[in-house]
């Protein structure tokens, strides 16, 4: 039989020795960064400091009357605080963009002028009801404020046009005239609510006419007729 092969054993040999040359140049090489940041921290101090050589602190318009902190001769009271604070108005009374027409539409009809005429005129139909409350002039259109409520179980719908006769406006001769309607509901809902419109017509349709009569219809049933006859106009202003 063979003898098992003796295992060699492998020395490593230490590296010898950096020389010296290498030593003292990682030193001077370490001293001159040192040197070098220590040099960059003070000329950055100095420039600093001669850039804010002209700045100076804000004075205080209380001058010497500031009192030093801790100092008080006591709490202040709840009545003083709440003294002091501002009252901010609570959002619950900010009024909605509907809100504020309806003031609007309430203050123009409390306008006392000759060239405005209050009617309060109402006309009903299966619980749909159409008033017309004033008529006045606004600039060279005459103005008709008008009103739907709807009392019904049922929405309606309205074309305030005059095609298929559905807003018919004439004056006491029998002529048609034009008219632009503005918040009038296209869609009326069953909800009991007054909504507010206005019919306008312009100056030159109606120069010489003292009366004006006024149909509406439903679209497209027909099923509601409104009729309001002699609406006076009031005294044009002068131009």
């Amino acid at each position: 039989m063979t003898k098992p092969a003796t295992p060699r054993l492998r020395v490593r040999r230490r590296p010898p020795p950096a020389p010296a040359s290498y030593r003292r140049r990682n030193l001077t090489l370490a001293a001159l960064v040192l040197l070098t940041g220590v040099g960059a921290s003070v000329f950055g101090f100095q420039f600093g400091q001669s850039a804010l050589e002209d700045v100076s602190a804000p004075k205080s318009a209380l001058g010497d009357a500031r009192k030093p902190l801790g100092k008080s001769k006591g709490l202040l009271k709840e009545a003083q605080i709440l003294g002091s604070l501002t009252t901010m108005p609570d959002p619950s009374d900010t009024l909605t963009e509907d809100q504020l027409l309806e003031q609007q539409e309430d203050l123009a009809a409390e306008d006392t002028s000759e060239a405005k005429i209050r009617l309060g005129t109402a006309v009903s139909d299966e619980n749909v009801t159409f008033t017309l409350d004033s008529v006045a002039w606004r600039g060279s259109n005459l103005v008709l404020q008008v009103g739907l409520q709807n009392k019904s179980f049922h929405p309606a719908r309205f074309i305030y046009s005059p095609a298929f006769n559905l807003l018919v406006i004439t004056d006491d001769q029998g002529k048609p005239v034009r008219t632009f309607s503005e918040g009038l509901p296209g869609e009326l809902p069953a909800d009991r609510e007054l909504y507010k419109g206005t019919i306008q017509i312009s100056a030159s349709d109606i120069d010489k006419a003292q009366a004006l009569s006024l149909s509406l219809a439903d679209y497209p049933d027909r099923e509601l007729q409104f009729l309001v006859d002699t609406i006076p106009i009031p005294p044009a202003p002068p131009r």
